[in-house]
């Protein structure tokens, strides 16, 4: 008899596991560059390409989990032929939301903390910064070669493994505790979230992962969150890539942890825009699931 909650513990141990090898290949990394100076490191193309494809490695062992549970009848995970309708629908949502989520981005990033929570708030601010400066580096290509490669372990492979993970899994395993599909969603999100160990990019990421959450639940299919994931972190690399190329509007530009700025009335717009399609998306699902 399945126990969800020894299952939950196993995830647990194969989630620290990976996180444990990310950062060992990191730290590895460093000792053995002497970390990025302005002594070049930064320019050389091996060093990126190295950089991430150890961000690759890392995440493709998030899939693990599926692999224990998988033998598991209540972990069936399901792939449906692709529809062109509902990807179509999927995009558009998603394009609206990440809108929509620029005003949470700039929030959160304005948050002050109490006096109390003073070294937490110092730790968060100093995490921040040494992760910045990663992705600073690793999303500054050189070539279109190096942004394709980035595509590929940015985009692609973190849109695949992560939703295995968190969507595929993790949310499975906490509706099969919580036996409330609003608690998973929020959980599995939480934990998406918090797994990247940026707070001031927390909410807006939860909120991306809620997203993800519910296109799973109502499709019943891991394909979508994929395609929805997928875009999400390809459009936001492409954004980057054309600004830090002087491609785009000054007023479109953007660094690694902030949003373009985006006028108050299209955020409106894209909120009513965005609650549209995830209407038409959840009604097309359940119809689809009556037939």
């Amino acid at each position: 008899m399945s126990n969800p909650w020894k299952e939950l513990r196993i995830i647990v141990l194969i989630i620290f596991s990976a996180f444990v090898f990310l950062n060992l290949a990191i730290s590895g990394y460093y000792i053995i560059s002497g970390g990025i100076s302005s002594s070049g490191v930064e320019n050389l193309l091996e060093d990126r390409v190295l950089m991430l494809s150890l961000n690759s490695l890392s995440i493709m062992i998030f899939i693990s989990p599926y692999f224990y549970v998988n033998k598991l009848s209540n972990y069936s995970i399901k792939i449906f032929p692709i529809n062109s309708t509902l990807v179509i629908l999927v995009l558009l949502s998603t394009f609206f939301f990440m809108i929509l989520n620029s005003g949470v981005i700039e929030w959160n990033k304005s948050i002050n903390f109490p006096e109390f929570m003073n070294s937490f708030e110092a730790w968060a601010f100093n995490k921040e910064k040494e992760l910045e400066k990663i992705t600073i580096f690793l999303v500054s290509f050189e070539n279109n070669w190096e942004f394709l490669f980035g595509i590929l372990s940015i985009a692609l492979i973190p849109g695949i493994c992560e939703e295995y993970l968190f969507r595929g899994v993790l949310q499975k395993n906490f509706y099969l505790i919580s036996k409330n599909i609003h608690i998973a969603v929020w959980l599995s999100a939480f934990f998406f979230s918090a797994l990247h160990l940026q707070f001031y990019g927390f909410f807006p990421r939860m909120l991306l992962g809620v997203l993800f959450g519910y296109i799973y639940y109502w499709s019943g299919s891991i394909v979508y969150p994929m395609i929805a994931h997928i875009f999400n972190n390809f459009f936001s690399l492409t954004i980057f890539y054309f600004s830090q190329k002087g491609l785009l509007n000054e007023n479109f530009e953007v660094s690694v942890n902030s949003s373009p700025k985006i006028p108050m009335v299209l955020i409106i717009i894209s909120a009513v825009l965005f609650i549209g399609f995830m209407y038409l998306l959840r009604k097309y699902f359940l119809d689809n699931e009556k037939r």
